[in-house]
């Protein structure tokens, strides 16, 4: 529900910023699907004030004609909403990585959470809180944001999908077991969402739902007591077979039936669009590379980990990195690096189908952090490896031009080589000076012992203490090695 706008994925809230190629990266979905907290609420027509919820009136028979009878993976998941959003024509993937939010719970990341509703038992018509649904093994999702058809992106102008999947039985008591007469004793109720100590209230009304699938419901939420400038939510949800779409709209001035009835009305309409996106069969997404390492795998190598004078390392979540945008299935990866560029799209790309995570290891000052991330190719790629060729560029170059995500550019001048203590197949180790004005000197390092390679970067005041932070890095890198058993 719109409620869970504050339940901020783990790499938000643990202050993660944007600071290399592979941050960026994570940080653009996880906004997204932070934003999507995925449970929102819809809007009726302004009728009588005990909303219910129609049924469909077609027989159970014809209701799932040709929707597929298993449950759907979380890749086929996601297929259908990119699926729908290759139909509106949208320049990116509509659906986020899954393993990415899932991984989460490897790393013990979540925060503690509570839902509750006044009265209780109307706690049926809240959708799980994502934290719950990232962690869930037993029921298949994915998760998605688009506008609507012919709109434009933006806080009230996208929509969020969440799809879960499991068998008939299994998904329509998790998500819709609630009886008839339960819709009619919560026609209104009180919603409170607590992560990590603190609460949010809402207010939430159940709305007259648009006939689709075998069971629906539709309700508005805005925050109790509203503030000035606060946005309520609609929301819609849906089952089909052994599908479930949950839906919703953040929506300005939300006080009536009325003020909702716009956003319910465009939601239903992408429901529509799901439900024949599923019927078609065409929900199958490629294998993954084959890899000697999972995300959940990942995460938890670095839970507990301490950084070389034990400082606490953090690496919430990782991911499969996907083809570029735009690219055909086994399409070949752009050219590597030109010779003193630093391209964190086109390295990204050349990546495509390995696992990646991007963390942070804390430090006793403002400057004194370092990020890092961490890359496991698959099994199946073939040398010259990505990140040897990054590392042959970097050598001997006195001036780097960096090029980032969105096509963004900046030169590192003046560059100096530093040295590591690191057995490694490929290393690389340099200092440099951005024309910031602030002076620091930044030290970044990269290493790679066979599939698994670590980039890592830090700062410093000056130049004489670029070495010192150097040998720190390698020294968090021959641990990272060890613990992998590299």
């Amino acid at each position: 529900m719109a409620a869970h706008r504050a339940a901020k994925l783990p790499g938000a809230a643990k202050g993660m910023k944007c600071r290399s190629w592979l941050g960026c990266m994570a940080l653009v979905l996880l906004v997204l699907a932070g934003c999507s907290s995925g449970d929102n609420v819809p809007a009726a027509s302004p009728s009588s004030n005990q909303a219910t919820a129609p049924q469909s009136s077609a027989p159970p028979s014809t209701q799932t004609a040709g929707m597929p009878a298993k449950p759907l993976t979380d890749a086929e998941l996601a297929a259908i909403i990119n699926g729908v959003g290759t139909s509106r024509n949208l320049p990116f993937p509509a659906a986020h990585d899954s393993t990415r939010l899932r991984s989460g719970a490897a790393g013990g990341s979540f925060p503690s959470t509570k839902t509750e509703t006044t009265p209780g038992e109307c706690v049926a018509f809240v959708p799980q809180d994502p934290f719950a649904r990232w962690a869930d093994k037993d029921i298949n999702f994915a998760e998605g944001a688009m506008p609507p058809v012919g709109g434009q992106s933006g806080p009230t102008a996208t929509v969020m999908v969440v799809l879960r999947s499991a068998e008939r039985e299994a998904i329509a008591k998790a998500d819709f077991g609630y009886t008839d007469d339960l819709v009619s004793r919560c026609g209104q109720f009180d919603f409170a969402y607590t992560e990590s100590g603190r609460t949010s209230t809402y207010g939430v009304q159940l709305l007259t739902a648009p006939p689709l699938g075998e069971k629906q419901h539709a309700f508005m939420q805005v925050t109790k007591p509203k503030g000035p400038g606060d946005f309520g939510s609609v929301g819609l949800r849906v089952l089909k077979g052994t599908l479930s779409i949950t839906l919703s709209l953040e929506v300005e001035n939300l006080n009536s039936e009325a003020d909702a009835k716009p956003a319910l009305d465009a939601m239903a309409v992408l429901a529509r669009e799901l439900i024949d996106q599923a019927a078609k069969g065409s929900t199958s997404a490629p294998p993954p590379a084959p890899n000697a390492m999972t995300p959940d795998q990942m995460v938890a190598l670095f839970k507990g980990m301490t950084g070389p004078g034990g400082e606490p390392v953090s690496l919430p979540q990782a991911a499969i990195i996907g083809p570029p945008p735009g690219s055909s299935p086994g399409a070949s990866a752009p050219p590597s690096d030109s010779p003193c560029t630093f391209d964190d799209e086109s390295y990204a790309a050349a990546l495509a189908g390995a696992v990646h995570g991007q963390g942070q290891i804390e430090g006793a000052t403002k400057i004194d952090y370092t990020d890092f991330s961490v890359v496991n190719m698959p099994s199946s790629m073939a040398p010259p490896y990505p990140f040897d060729t990054r590392a042959e560029h970097l050598r001997g170059c006195t001036s780097i031009q960096e090029k980032s995500f969105g096509g963004s550019s900046r030169p590192w001048s003046p560059v100096a080589a530093l040295t590591t203590a690191i057995t490694a197949d490929a290393t690389y180790a340099v200092a440099y000076q951005l024309s910031d004005g602030t002076g620091e000197w930044h030290v970044r390092c990269g290493a790679r012992r066979g599939t698994l390679s670590i980039e890592a970067s830090s700062r410093t005041g000056s130049q004489s203490e670029t070495q010192a932070k150097a040998d720190a890095l390698a020294s968090f890198f021959n641990a990272v090695f060890s613990r992998a058993g590299k």
